[in-house]
């Protein structure tokens, strides 16, 4: 096979292991072209390895500082507030809030019967996990947003 015709095929298909060889060699010949085309292969597999690691690496500590940043400042900020409001003692749960949150709970483990149905979309995005965990907890808080606010006595 010539030299030119090589570089051609070289060009259309850089991956030596997967061409077949055309000229005729002797046993030992092909065993050592099997091993260099390995050989290679091998060295793109740990390149290309090695600059996903290090991609991954690079987005995993630049993201972790950023979201420590946040937290900090959740925190920071939290604490702020919370020294200058003082704390009203909570109010008791209505029953509609226990009903709410029973059904919240209901909703949530009847959630994989409905998962099937919801749109594709949605389920790229969100596990059905996290789904029945938000809405285990929403659901008392949707109920506390329609709480009705108790008059005070008339006199």
């Amino acid at each position: 096979m010539s030299d030119a015709k090589m570089a051609a095929d070289t060009e259309r298909n850089p991956y030596p292991e997967a061409r077949s060889p055309i000229a005729v060699l002797d046993l030992e010949a092909r065993i050592v072209l099997a091993e260099q085309a390995v050989i290679a292969r091998d060295e793109r597999i740990r390149r290309r390895s090695r600059m996903i690691v290090h991609r991954v690496q690079d987005g995993v500590l630049r993201h972790a500082g950023s979201g420590i940043v946040v937290a900090a400042g959740t925190v920071v900020l939290s604490w702020l507030l919370g020294r200058r409001m003082p704390r009203a003692p909570a109010p008791a749960p209505t029953p509609a809030e226990g009903l709410a949150r029973d059904a919240g709970f209901s909703l949530a483990s009847l959630l994989p019967l409905v998962w099937p149905l919801m749109p594709r979309s949605v389920r790229r995005r969100v596990t059905p996990a996290m789904a029945s965990t938000v809405i285990a907890f929403a659901a008392p808080w949707v109920a506390r947003l329609f709480r009705r606010r108790r008059r005070a006595p008339r006199r």
